[in-house]
């Protein structure tokens, strides 16, 4: 028999109208907001605040208006009765959070409104797993993509002031406006580098914001403006890396060296805003930085020769070179096989965060334990300071590889379970063949609830494919 604690699941699917209906219902008949469950057992509050079920089933205008009117009293109501805005769902998802999320689904006046009743009401912004103003400009869950409609060159210039009227609203309800995004690769401001935004820029530089922040992996805004795909490359999840030119990247380009920035800076891979913007095609952001390495006495002709048979090739000609013709060695900043070593760091992290996956439960207490085995350092043939490792949570899956993008030629031994039955555990050896990863080799391990492969035998299997592909010791 339910109690008055138990909760109130409502069947789904629903239509909107239907949905929003029995809520209300259930909530005036004296049912707290919080014991409401619908969709993946989620409290009603959350499941209300994401948006994307007011669109699902192709609605015209005048319905989609009535719909957000409905919304925004339904989360006032329910607000009112007392939901909890901080209570999450899966993944660590917040009512804040999926709301950030409707600025590039939904009219943003809307969205900044359902934003400020969400503030009002109590809704903490450093609760949220990422930066609230990294997704409010358009960071996106798969692993890394930017994106928002707001900044694009044809856009109405009301859309980007319904942003920048929410991130004020987030900043005075205590958000940072220094964040990072929980992959470590944005702040707010390398976001807007990203989106080749001046106005963005300059309205964050106004709130103080740090124009000159380095992200984990040496990227600067100037290099995201140039076209840095090295963090996409390095957080991949089944989705395109390829970077796309957003707003107008010359002007950002011109902004950040006139704000200090080192146009010969390179990041951990030793990539250059000059070799980003030529390696993304960006010509004339090159031209751009090509000109202040000129100023700088830093341009080379080896860097003048790139210009080759591009339309800016007479342009950069006429530039002053300095007198060396080759870039001086790079200097060592971290101990060999540091950046190894924190890959090993950062994937134990994602593994044990808070919003990581925990079902089944028997299966990660056990993938817990073989990472563990696997990272102690007393496998000669699994070296933490040789090999790369990256943990993908949402598959319980470990790649381990030679380079820091494991969708390489050198390949990758995964470690993975079948996440459908949890019947297998397969470690495999792929390799980049064209444009396609394909598997060279699979073992496959039964396992269950009750009988799990020796985690010896696991690390054998592992050992054994690092050893032939890898040339690691036996």
């Amino acid at each position: 028999m339910a109690t008055s604690s138990s909760p109130v699941v409502l069947d789904t699917p629903l239509t909107c109208e239907d949905a929003f209906a029995e809520i209300e219902r259930h909530v005036r008949a004296g049912v707290h907001p919080d014991r409401i469950r619908l969709g993946h057992n989620e409290r009603a509050l959350y499941w209300v605040c994401n948006s994307s079920l007011l669109h699902h089933d192709g609605p015209d205008e005048a319905t989609i208006v009535g719909r957000i009117e409905a919304h925004l009293a339904l989360v006032s109501l329910l607000l009112a009765k007392g939901a909890d805005p901080n209570k999450a769902a899966g993944r660590g998802a917040t009512p804040l959070s999926t709301t950030c999320r409707d600025f590039i689904f939904s009219p943003a006046a809307w969205a900044v409104e359902k934003l400020r009743r969400l503030l009002a009401a109590g809704a903490n912004p450093r609760l949220t797993k990422d930066s609230p103003i990294c997704t409010v400009l358009g960071l996106r869950d798969m692993r890394g993509e930017v994106w928002n409609p707001a900044f694009d060159a044809d856009a109405d210039p009301a859309e980007m002031g319904y942003v920048f009227e929410a991130i004020d609203a987030l900043l005075q309800a205590g958000a940072s406006i220094e964040a990072m995004d929980h992959r470590q690769m944005y702040t707010p401001v390398l976001i807007g580098a990203y989106l080749g935004s001046v106005p963005l820029l300059r309205f964050l530089a106004e709130r103080g914001a740090n124009v000159h922040v380095v992200n984990p992996a040496g990227s600067n805004a100037l290099m995201y403006a140039a076209g840095d795909v090295d963090g996409l490359k390095a957080s991949r999840g089944g989705i395109s890396t390829t970077w796309h030119r957003m707003g107008d990247p010359v002007a950002v380009a011109r902004l950040l060296i006139e704000w200090g920035l080192d146009p010969a800076a390179a990041n951990d891979r030793g990539r250059t805003p000059l070799t980003l913007a030529l390696n993304a095609g960006n010509v004339d952001v090159a031209a751009v930085v090509a000109e202040a390495l000129a100023g700088h006495g830093k341009l080379l002709k080896a860097d003048v020769r790139r210009f080759k048979g591009t339309e800016l090739e007479a342009q950069v000609a006429a530039l002053a070179t300095s007198g060396r013709t080759s870039k001086p060695p790079r200097t060592q900043t971290k101990s060999e096989g540091a950046a190894q070593a924190a890959s090993w760091v950062r994937a134990r992290q994602e593994m044990n965060h808070t919003d990581a996956w925990q079902r089944p439960a028997w299966f990660c207490a056990y993938n817990k334990a073989l990472f563990e085995h696997l990272a102690s350092g007393s496998l000669p043939a699994i070296p933490v300071n040789l090999l790369y490792a990256d943990y993908t949570d949402a598959l319980r899956t470990l790649h381990l590889s030679k380079t820091k993008d494991w969708i390489s030629r050198s390949g990758v031994v995964t470690v993975k379970p079948d996440i459908v039955t949890w019947d297998s555990l397969r470690i495999s050896y792929s390799q980049l063949d064209g444009d396609d990863l394909v598997c060279r080799e699979e073992i496959v391990m039964p396992m269950s609830p009750e009988q799990q492969p020796g985690i010896e035998a696991v690390a054998q299997a592992v050992g054994g494919m690092t050893s032939r592909y890898f040339k690691m010791p036996a």
